[in-house]
């Protein structure tokens, strides 16, 4: 009896090896399958991408074909809406000129249209100012006051002109910038300062200005440091506090402080259309 049950517990064992190792071969299996479908999923993947990339490549041919084929008919195209443009712009400002609106006289009233032509200018700034130079290093920097932007103004990013004034000018620059604050306090507007664009102008200076603006002067009253330009449409904020103003009421008030200094005879000014500014000259 002894010798079947110790058959029978063998018997038992045997089976139950042999089911574990069913149940470890089909982990295994399981486990190969896995990896099977990974390597397939990182395959089409790879599939995937390879096909975008070569996608990619032949637009990218497409775009170099369609140019090296077209160029001149782009080229063309391009340079017909340049011209289109630049006649368009042409039309525009012929038409504004025709009908006696130019940007410039419906921002600044007709009173404020100071006419001191040059040549009255001429004899002023000679009379106060110095000797014109050719060269930058040729100012006589002791006689004159170096500008630069302060509480009353904003001296512009000068390209044909160095910002140097005979010490009355620069009195007067600062007293209208002054006058022009003063104003508009009193209506209760913002800050604001004018900005100064053309100063001293060597000949140097003039002849280089001549080859991209032939209005101006060969014989400029800049050249004695006595005369400057403000410009009448723009106008640099300082402050939100107080009424908001517009571009005309601002060019409009500082053509009030200038009419006072004129009336004054602290100065001589040009309404320039043109160049959107007031061309100044000391009278001292």
């Amino acid at each position: 009896m002894k010798k079947n049950t110790l058959e029978e517990e063998k018997a038992i064992e045997e089976e139950k090896a042999i089911e574990e190792e069913k149940v470890v071969e089909e982990e295994k299996a399981v486990e190969e399958e896995k990896a099977v479908e990974e390597e397939k999923a990182v395959e089409e993947e790879k599939a995937v991408e390879e096909e975008k990339a070569v996608e990619e490549e032949k637009a990218i041919e497409q775009q170099q074909s369609f140019i090296s084929k077209h160029w001149k008919a782009l080229i063309v195209l391009f340079a017909a809406f340049i011209v289109f443009a630049y006649g368009a712009r042409c039309v525009y400002r012929h038409y504004t000129h025709k009908r006696g609106k130019p940007a410039s006289s419906n921002i600044v009233n007709s009173e404020y249209h100071f006419g001191d032509i040059n040549s009255t200018q001429l004899k002023a700034a000679k009379k106060y100012g110095i000797k014109p130079v050719d060269h930058k290093d040729q100012i006589p920097t002791k006689e004159l006051t170096k500008i630069g932007s302060c509480d009353n103004y904003k001296v512009d990013r000068l390209t044909h002109s160095v910002a140097y004034l005979t010490p009355a000018a620069a009195a007067l620059l600062d007293e209208i910038g002054n006058r022009f604050h003063t104003a508009l306090k009193k209506q209760g507007l913002r800050k604001h300062r004018i900005i100064v664009t053309s100063v001293l102008r060597t000949s140097d200076d003039v002849k280089r200005l001549r080859k991209v603006n032939g209005n101006a002067s060969e014989n400029s009253a800049h050249q004695y440091a006595t005369t400057f330009d403000i410009t009448y449409v723009h106008f640099d904020r300082q402050s939100t506090k107080g009424n908001a103003a517009s571009n005309k009421q601002l060019a409009n008030i500082l053509g009030s402080v200038l009419k006072q200094l004129r009336n004054e005879k602290r100065c001589y000014v040009k309404f320039e259309q043109n160049q959107h500014c007031f061309h100044i000259t000391s009278r001292r």
